[in-house]
């Protein structure tokens, strides 16, 4: 047990320590890091299938701006442990997770809080020249606070609490354990309508009651439906993209701008330009003095992944970034303290998608540089206010696509097919979402640092994210409608004589249509989503009803 209480203990630590993102990203979600605590504990079917009922929940909350809505890596390693160490039912887990996830907010706010001190000893360091003490400033300080905020409680829950955590299951009422169950396959009906709020528009919404019905009429799976959603997609995006534009052509062209607040784009001015922009076009790169080599460039984009390692709320991303940067400012400036003065202007707040939209602006900002050190009219300003005038548009796109498009639609399949005991689910997620979302940043660095600043006007003019979105909004939101028709897990079996007859609830609404009940929750609490209400009283009244119901005897568990 000692093993494994270091094991789980390492796992939380890196869980919010994010010193490598291809090792760390995923240990942000239930579904990898449930089967990882498994493996660790010796229990890896029992660790997959807690870790898969516990994501259900939360397929819905996006981290975004630096503003965590619940901490799942928390709800997933620390529900997960304590799932294993008590052997309960893995339908039990999700009730075990969500006051982890709470306590976990704690733990987070500690752990950037004490992060920004980090921040101010990197500046000294600059004032004195020290380029290398942003190597270590980036990634000792923040391992110390994650080992003791994350690592050391991990660790304790694993070795000290078996006793106690068998001791709380069996000391639960074999009713009240019912109800528990009951209030976990109510659960994921809150992720559900938390993801619908995100993906949904007026004109879409029909395919999210399409995948609802699929899986509940002819019993497709979800990769099936996953299959017959993306051709639909496919053909829409194709219908869309060949119309032709029957209105004239503006006078000023405008772009389309993607933000989190507004997923469908609004028109703003073209960005800001300044003077590396005007000058792009005219300047022979190869009569550079100082030129960055591909070699270079492949290196930069790997610090770039430890840009969030020591997160902190004062400057967000800056102190990791100035560590990516250290590479290619010391490649094109030979003198120490010169080095030190270029990297101090990235120690301004920064905050973006770090790992598939967001490399684009890293990339823009080398060619810049490279510009600069080779004596072009780039400033400081120049290059901040590009940074800084792209991050928004960039964390727009990038947090939709990658937290509101991708990661719902494979963790539904993952976690699909690890509650049908697959192993394959959570390996796949893992998988193919870490290959996407790299690949797609490592070219659009590369992209960015070829093309500069107007490579971003590319991507986000004529429409083209606004189809590419909506295109993928329609695979996510069928597969969350298979997603609602299979795995919020309540059925009624409520009865009651008429007469000489007997009346059952539950076929009287299968006589209607099958999965009313399933649907009908998950109506319910979108409903609450949309209007604003937060989601914490959203999971207290899932945890009071479910209760309740399940002792009237109006709710329970599908076997």
């Amino acid at each position: 047990m000692l093993l494994s209480a270091i094991l789980v203990a390492f796992l939380a630590i890196i869980s919010q320590w994010w010193f490598f993102a291809p090792i760390t990203r995923c240990m942000t979600y239930p579904l990898t890091t449930g089967i990882i605590v498994g493996i660790f504990m010796g229990h890896p079917m029992l660790g997959m299938l807690a870790g898969a009922n516990i994501q259900l929940v939360y397929l819905g909350w996006i981290n975004a701006g630096g503003v965590m809505p619940s901490n799942t890596m928390v709800a997933g390693i620390y529900g997960t442990a304590l799932t294993i160490l008590s052997g309960a039912n893995p339908k039990l887990a999700v009730t075990f997770a969500i006051p982890f996830s709470l306590l976990g907010l704690l733990m987070v706010q500690i752990y950037q809080t004490l992060n920004s001190f980090w921040v101010h000893r990197a500046d000294q360091e600059l004032d004195k020249g020290n380029v290398n003490a942003i190597r270590w400033l980036n990634y000792l300080p923040s391992f110390i606070v994650a080992f003791v905020v994350y690592g050391i409680p991990a660790f304790c829950l694993v070795l000290f609490g078996k006793n106690w955590a068998t001791a709380l299951i069996n000391a639960i009422p074999k009713e009240l354990t019912t109800a528990l169950e009951v209030v976990g396959g109510l659960m994921p009906a809150l992720g559900i309508a938390m993801l619908l709020n995100y993906l949904g528009k007026r004109s879409l919404n029909a395919y999210f009651i399409i995948g609802f019905f699929l899986a509940v009429y002819l019993k497709l799976d979800i990769m099936a439906i996953a299959i017959f959603s993306a051709a639909i997609a496919f053909l829409v995006f194709m219908s869309q993209t060949n119309k032709k534009s029957t209105s004239s052509t503006p006078s000023k062209k405008k772009v389309k701008r993607l933000t989190l607040n507004n997923r469908t784009g609004v028109d703003e001015e073209p960005l800001p330009t300044s003077n590396f922009n005007q000058q792009n076009d005219t300047i022979d790169s190869a009569n550079y003095k100082r030129k960055l080599s591909h070699k270079d460039l492949v290196k930069t984009w790997l610090w770039e992944q430890s840009d969030e390692a020591a997160y902190n709320y004062e400057r967000l991303q800056a102190l990791g970034l100035t560590n990516m940067m250290i590479h290619p400012i010391k490649k094109l400036y030979d003198d120490p303290q010169k080095q030190a003065l270029e990297l101090k202007k990235y120690m301004v707040f920064f905050n973006t998608e770090p790992h598939m939209v967001g490399p684009i602006i890293h990339g823009v900002a080398l060619s810049m540089e490279e510009a600069r050190a080779n004596g072009q009219n780039v400033s400081e300003d120049d290059i901040n206010g590009v940074r800084t005038g792209l991050m928004g548009p960039a964390a727009g796109i990038g947090d939709t696509v990658q937290q509101g498009i991708f990661f719902p639609i494979l963790a539904s399949v993952g976690a699909s097919l690890a509650l049908s005991g697959n192993y394959l689910g959570p390996v796949l997620f893992t998988v193919v979402f870490e290959l996407v979302i790299y690949t797609i940043g490592y070219l659009l660095f590369m992209f960015g640092y070829n093309k500069g600043k107007s490579s971003v006007v590319q991507i986000l003019k004529n429409g083209v994210i606004d189809k590419v979105t909506n295109a993928f909004s329609i695979v996510g939101l069928m597969v969350v409608g298979s997603m609602a028709a299979t795995r919020i897990a309540v059925r009624s079996p409520l009865v009651w004589e008429v007469g000489k007859s007997t009346m059952k609830l539950q076929s009287i609404l299968n006589q209607l249509a099958p999965g009313l009940i399933p649907l009908g929750v998950t109506l319910l609490i979108w409903w609450l989503v949309a209007k604003k209400v937060n989601p914490t009283w959203i999971i207290l009244g899932i945890f009071f009803f479910g209760i309740l119901l399940s002792y009237l005897n109006v709710l329970g568990v599908v076997s």
